[in-house]
């Protein structure tokens, strides 16, 4: 009876990767029937402390001095019970104060009516309206919700620099855009210039055992600039028909339009539900959105081991690299089998190579997600317990043992990697210096001589060539399995650097620039000294609390210049490539009811 307990926990539990929650249908092999379900009820996400256990499957993003989070599940201890709920606001944390994860202050804005509350959620930020993109990509959970999947709509949320916002429903489920498109969950994610890009994933609305035909092929892209989708199949990632829970890298730094770099996940599923096709970190794919063209790149060094659901962040260093952080993840079965997976490991550019870091895996987790924050400091948040174990076969119990079987180590689920020295911290500094390479990157470097070179794609190399290092030294750009992301540059309207220097005109420019600003301050200061003399009174600005949660109701902006998408896609057509719908039409699927529990 154990050993077939245990062969049907492990199925469940790689069942359990492919879905996880909402869309499951119920199924019980064996074990004691379950307690009381959790009522449905608003959840803003902030917990003490002392009572936070996990959060896991949110994406987040950063926006000038503020870290936003949105969607995904947490759980907490109350009255001695584990309570399992859903992320029902948008979460914010300020990067402009210094904290620590024990006595962090996390703000929580309220959502309207109709906006999605999703795992795994799509969320954009498109830095030249300063608006957030929320609600496409993504899945139910069913910690307390409405087992049905919200009909698809797009919203953006406006920060207004003090961590909260305003919600505005662009797209309403009644358009005949989403006629044409498919809600994808956990697909490879990533934003940059005034594109976001879906590559991959899996329907969302099934609730049968997955197979082949519930990926989605090909790549979305959505102009954040004229608000349309358009999509085209692609033949990358070393994916066949699909790929889903990997991760999407923008690196801003490299080619005209930066460059996107897609590592891991899977690219198939067997028709018995069991996962397959981990694809190999030993080769990723390179996407050039100026011409809409994938090259496959070999890489050399450590190379991780393959899995799913892992996170990823990266830096421009100040010696004209760039460094991916890749940490966590699982390779698709729970216990002490996906310890190992417990690793961090950096990609760096321009060579390709991987790094590992020491580091003693303790606490392996998936579904987190992780951002640079500034300086060389990469900010993870959440993460659900690998570790865990269950007696029973039921796949209520699966789920909720990632969420209660122990409490996350980090406080609040939040730490802090330095990509310098190369190790985890409890703390957050704002305004940290620039990142500088950590001494193993800059012997490999050193040592290499450029002879990295030589591994190179010929189309890659090409793309290297072109560099945008003086715009920033922290790009903020994130990504997961959920796809996230955050606040890059933007190399299509920054000038290419040329022999590692300014130009003279440039040069003319600044001097001039600089004259005029010091006398413009000198004539500031005079007019502050005689202020002073005329005024004896002063003021002093009243300050909030950084220990004590806030929440702030959201304001609804009136919609200006905003058009809805009518699905004919871009005006202008991929290179080589028509502009086509989707090749998986998927009809709509009545889901049978799913509860939750929790456990005495």
């Amino acid at each position: 009876m154990t050993a077939f307990l245990s062969f049907h926990t492990l199925l469940i539990s790689q069942y359990f990767l492919i879905a996880h929650t909402s869309f499951l249908a119920r199924l019980s092999i064996s074990g004691p029937p379950p307690t009381k379900a959790l009522e449905p009820r608003q959840a803003p996400g902030v917990i003490a402390a002392s009572e936070f256990l996990r959060r896991g499957y949110q994406a987040s993003v950063v926006v000038g001095n503020w870290v936003y989070i949105d969607g995904g599940e947490f759980s907490f201890m109350s009255d001695g019970t584990t309570q399992y709920e859903y992320a029902s606001t948008l979460l914010s944390i300020d990067l402009s104060q210094n904290w620590t994860n024990a006595t962090v202050a996390l703000q929580s804005t309220t959502k309207p009516n109709g906006a999605p509350n999703l795992n795994s959620p799509s969320l954009w930020y498109h830095e030249s309206e300063n608006l957030i993109y929320s609600g496409f990509a993504g899945w139910n959970s069913s910690f307390g919700n409405d087992p049905n999947l919200p009909a698809m709509s797009l919203w953006t949320f406006q920060p207004d620099g003090s961590g909260s916002g305003a919600w505005n429903e662009i797209i309403d489920a009644k358009s005949s855009v989403w006629s044409q498109l498919t809600r994808p969950a956990q697909p490879l994610m990533a934003f940059g210039s005034d594109s976001a890009w879906v590559l991959g994933g899996i329907t969302s609305d099934w609730d049968q055992y997955a197979s082949p035909e519930n990926l989605i092929p090909g790549m979305l892209q959505f102009d954040m600039a004229s608000r349309l989708f358009s999509n085209s199949s692609v033949q990358c990632c070393n994916a066949t028909g699909g790929i889903y829970k990997g991760a999407l890298q923008y690196v801003p730094s490299f080619g005209p339009e930066g460059i996107h770099i897609a590592m891991g996940g899977q690219n198939g599923i067997g028709n018995n539900g069991v996962t397959a096709g981990l694809i190999d970190f030993g080769t990723v794919s390179v996407f050039d959105p100026a011409k809409q063209e994938w090259w496959n790149q070999t890489t050399t060094g450590s190379v991780p081991s393959p899995r799913v659901e892992f996170c990823t962040a990266g830096i421009n260093s100040t010696n004209g690299t760039y460094e991916i952080f890749v940490y966590a993840g699982w390779g698709t079965r729970l216990g002490p089998a996906a310890v190992q997976y417990d690793t961090i490991n950096i990609l760096t550019l321009p060579a390709f190579h991987w790094i590992s870091v020491p580091y003693n895996p303790e606490n392996p987790r998936h579904a987190l997600s992780c951002n640079a924050v500034g300086g060389s400091q990469i900010l993870t948040i959440g993460g659900v317990d690998s570790n865990s174990q269950v007696a029973t076969g039921l796949v209520e119990d699966i789920i909720a043992s990632t969420f209660n079987s122990s409490p996350d180590p980090f406080a609040q689920g939040l730490a802090i990697f330095d990509m310098t020295t190369m190790a985890f911290s409890n703390q957050y500094t704002a305004g940290a210096l620039p990142y500088e390479q950590s001494e193993v990157v800059k012997q490999f470097y050193s040592q290499s001589n450029e002879a990295y070179k030589n591994n190179l794609t010929p189309q890659v190399s090409e793309l290297l060539n072109v560099t945008h290092f003086f715009n920033s030294t922290s790009t903020n750009n994130s990504s997961s399995s959920s796809g996230s992301s955050s606040t890059p540059s933007n190399p299509a309207t920054s000038k290419q650097s040329e022999s590692n220097g300014l130009k003279s005109g440039a040069i003319a420019g600044i001097a001039v620039g600089a004259s005029a600003a010091f006398f413009a301050i000198a004539a500031g200061i005079g007019y502050l000294l005689r202020r002073r003399r005329a005024s004896q009174k002063s003021e002093t600005p009243e300050t909030t609390s950084k220990d004590e949660y806030k929440e702030m109701a959201s304001v609804n902006f009136e919609n200006h210049g905003l058009q809805e998408m009518n699905g004919a896609g871009r005006a202008s057509e991929l290179p080589e490539q028509s502009i086509q719908e989707l090749e998986h039409p998927v009809l709509p699927v009545e889901l049978q009811a799913h509860q939750h529990y929790h456990r005495d």
